[in-house]
């Protein structure tokens, strides 16, 4: 499609206004006429070479992006002609895309290749379709343009960020991880997995002698064993109602992604096997323990689609999957929000059934607006009834959470900006006394 530019718009004002002259002035009518039929001849002659130029525009390697990182997205823009042109892009985004241009415009010399980028920041998780983009090839003098698409729409997924993943693996090459709050702990006692054989040494357990290698060798020869690995690790993330609170610019359900991502990473390095489960009213996904990259892959695709529904969360379905599908003892993390009370008695009620086989491990988002306003002053007494309304509601969530404790469940309560670090450092403390 040709459209005009903005020479022939400015023209064809100054010929618009002549016509209104010749209204009052007949004589210069015809020369208003004239210059009408030069300005659709000169835009005719602008089309028909503009229809000859090939401009090939395509998107280059478009697949994903992360959350709250800036990407640079790039265009590969080929001129096929031998005239100089200006080519201009525009893209629609989605609304949740922040982008540093409205636009990109490039001048392209004959037969030219260039790449252009720009600079795009999603601040959503998930899968969205990028329409096409809409582009506008011109001459130098802006006399008629033609406007054509890239006919390439893409679905691209933003994946949750992954800077703590790589800052992770960087801290631990150093031996660094301490700068983070991850804290190593010490195995508690000898491992029970065997790793090799070697010869006895001053001070070793002769309990651990091998006296079959010993008699084939003719010297004293004991087993060595390693702390345990291929030991199961399952994320239950429940993606009800409360999940959608927003705390801050994100969700909890956004915070407990980033902390399933970051767990099955350090579970990988440390050679366990990770799953992931996802509920609501039902259970919606159940991905067994597993240490193949393949799954690891698979529970990466799964969370980025996860999202919150306006739904109450069935406990009941989740441990009855727990019981059908997880018989090897675990650690199991569960996500979810204990701030509604009938939701956490349910919780209470049910989790005894598998909490004798497996560790689990209830993860909370600490509620920081509550315990601000329960210890915030009351200067009038709208105030006064806030915080004694908080106070009630902060003393019925410790005294739920001292129930589930009983029942021998671990809660963990966590602050929105460090969730990631104390699952992590309660899955060490857990590996280190040996528990699973």
């Amino acid at each position: 499609m040709t459209i005009p530019g903005r020479v022939m718009i400015f023209l064809a004002a100054v010929i618009a206004f002549g016509l209104l002259v010749a209204v009052i002035r007949p004589e210069v009518r015809w020369l208003a006429l004239f210059c009408n039929m030069l300005l659709l001849l000169a835009f005719v002659g602008f089309a028909i070479r503009l229809r000859r130029t090939r401009v090939h525009v395509e998107r280059e390697q478009w697949a994903r992006l992360e959350l709250d990182l800036a990407s640079d997205l790039v265009y590969r823009i080929e001129n096929f002609s031998p005239r100089k042109v200006i080519v201009t892009v525009r893209q629609p985004w989605p609304s949740s895309f922040e982008s540093d241009a409205e636009f990109l415009e490039v001048e392209l010399d004959p037969f030219q290749m260039v790449r252009a980028a720009v600079s795009v920041t999603p601040h959503r998780r998930g899968r969205f379709q990028i329409p096409d983009a809409t582009v506008d090839i011109r001459f130098a003098i802006d006399f008629a343009r033609r406007r054509q698409s890239t006919d390439t729409e893409t679905v691209m997924s933003v994946y949750p960020n992954l800077r703590t993943v790589a800052r992770y693996d960087k801290l631990r090459r150093h031996r660094a991880l301490h700068q983070i709050g991850i804290h190593q702990r010490r195995q508690r006692g000898a491992g029970r997995e065997f790793d090799q054989l070697r010869e006895y040494m001053q001070d070793d357990d002769y309990r651990n002698i091998n006296w079959m290698a010993t008699a084939r060798r003719g010297i004293p020869i004991t087993n060595v064993y390693r702390p345990e690995r291929s030991q199961d690790v399952l994320v239950c993330l429940e993606t009800g109602r409360m999940m959608g609170n927003p705390i801050g610019p994100t969700t909890a359900l956004d915070r407990a992604v980033d902390a399933a991502i970051m767990l099955s990473h350090v579970c990988s390095r440390a050679g366990d096997r990770f799953g992931l489960v996802l509920f609501r009213d039902t259970v919606t996904q159940f991905i067994r323990p597993s240490g193949s990259p393949v799954v690891a892959k698979r529970v990466l695709e799964t969370l980025v689609d996860v999202s919150a529904e306006g739904v109450f969360p069935s406990y009941g379905a989740l441990v009855s999957a727990l019981r059908a599908n997880q018989k090897k003892r675990s650690l199991i993390f569960l996500f979810t929000d204990l701030n509604d009370p009938q939701l956490a008695t349910n919780l209470r009620d049910v989790l005894p059934l598998v909490s004798r086989r497996h560790v689990f491990v209830v993860v909370s988002v600490f509620d920081q607006l509550m315990d601000r306003v329960a210890s915030g002053p009351a200067p009038d007494r709208r105030s006064l009834y806030q915080v004694h309304a908080a106070r009630r509601l902060v003393e019925e969530r410790q005294t739920r959470i001292r129930e589930l404790t009983r029942s021998g469940v671990q809660v963990l309560q966590v602050d929105v900006a460090s969730i990631s670090i104390d699952v992590i450092n309660t899955y060490l403390s857990v590996k280190s006394r040996q528990l699973i």
